[in-house]
């Protein structure tokens, strides 16, 4: 069972969830789970197009996933919800709610262009 903080370090940031975190190297998130990817299908799930953009520090557990070409498919393995507060979301939620009212692009290009 993984309990607590853990890091997560981003393998790319060219993905929406490393965006939303504002282009940082890692996330440090709280966990609390049995459950994890099987190392075995990692390689078939990325050749089907699912992408794991974010590894703990061994680089063998699969911690945030995104499926590219989709509005805001995004899995993390983590609790955003611990660190999330009536108008202040963790990124994972503010970027579901951004995608959801179809903000999502222009938050993202903001970021990019750095602006608040």
């Amino acid at each position: 069972m993984r309990l607590g903080a853990r890091r997560t370090l981003f393998q790319t940031s060219d993905c929406i969830t490393a965006k939303l975190y504002h282009n940082q190297k890692f996330v440090d998130e709280r966990h609390r789970h049995r459950y994890e990817v099987n190392p075995e299908v990692v390689g078939m799930l990325e050749e089907a197009g699912l992408k794991f953009v974010g590894k703990d520090e061994s680089g063998q557990r699969m911690e945030i996933e995104e499926l590219p070409n989709h509005p805001f498919y995004v899995g993390v393995q983590f609790h955003p919800e611990f660190k999330s507060r009536p108008g202040k979301p963790s990124a994972p939620f503010l970027g579901l709610i951004l995608a959801a009212t179809g903000q999502l692009g222009a938050y993202l290009s903001e970021q990019q262009n750095g602006s608040p």
